[in-house]
C-alpha cells in the first residue's frame, strides 16, 4: 500500500497532484484552515533526482594528437570528471596548443600537470573563456583533467598536442617566457 500524500484528507481538495517515478508535482492545493478561510499553496518539488556524471579518462601515446572535452563543441556535461594523460617519447617534451577554450569562469576548470595529475605536479588552473597560451611540459608526460559542476556549462576546449625535442622545447619556452611572462 502506498503512503497517502494527504489528498484524501478532509479539508483538503488538490487541484492535481501526480507522483511520476522521481518527480512528485503537487500545484493548487487548497486545505481549510478553519471554518471560514482558506489558503492556497502552490508547490513543486522535486523529490529526488539521479545524476549521472560524466567519468572518461584517455592515455594517449603517439607523436601528435588532438584533444576534445565530452560533447564539444556543443558543450560538455555537467559533473563531468574527465582526465587526458599524454605520454611523448623519451628525450621529447609536450607542446600543447589550444585551438578553441570556453569553460563556466570559476566553477568549471582544466587543471594541466607536468607529469601525472599529482598536488605537486599542478602547472596551471584554467578556466572563463580566454584562449590560453602554448605549454610546453617538462618532462615526458603532460595531464589535463577536467572538473565541471553542477549547473551551466559551455562550449569546452579543442587543443593539438605534439612531442618535441627537448632542444626544440628549449627554444619554444625561452620564446614563451618571452612573449608571455611565463614558461
Amino acid at each position: 500500500m502506498q503512503p497517502s500524500l494527504g489528498w484524501d484528507k478532509p479539508g483538503c481538495s488538490c487541484g492535481f497532484g501526480r507522483n511520476w517515478g522521481k518527480l512528485g508535482i503537487f500545484a493548487l492545493m487548497t486545505v481549510e484552515v478553519s471554518s471560514w478561510s482558506r489558503v492556497l499553496l502552490l508547490s513543486v518539488g522535486l523529490l529526488a533526482v539521479s545524476v549521472t556524471a560524466q567519468n572518461c579518462s584517455h592515455i594517449l601515446q603517439g607523436p601528435n594528437g588532438t584533444i576534445q572535452s565530452p560533447g564539444f563543441p556543443y558543450g560538455y556535461p555537467n559533473y563531468a570528471n574527465c582526465t587526458w594523460t599524454i605520454t611523448a617519447e623519451e628525450q621529447n617534451r609536450i607542446q600543447l596548443v589550444f585551438q578553441s577554450f570556453a569553460l563556466e569562469e570559476d566553477f568549471d576548470v582544466l587543471s594541466i600537470y607536468d607529469g601525472l595529475p599529482q598536488q605537486g605536479n599542478l602547472r596551471t588552473r584554467l578556466t572563463g573563456f580566454q584562449l590560453p597560451a602554448p605549454i610546453v611540459s617538462t618532462g615526458v608526460v603532460l595531464s589535463l583533467w577536467l572538473v565541471s559542476d553542477y549547473a551551466v556549462s559551455a562550449q569546452g576546449f579543442q587543443a593539438n598536442y605534439e612531442g618535441k625535442s627537448a632542444q626544440f622545447s628549449n627554444c619554444l619556452e625561452l620564446y614563451l617566457h618571452l612573449a608571455y611572462g611565463r614558461m
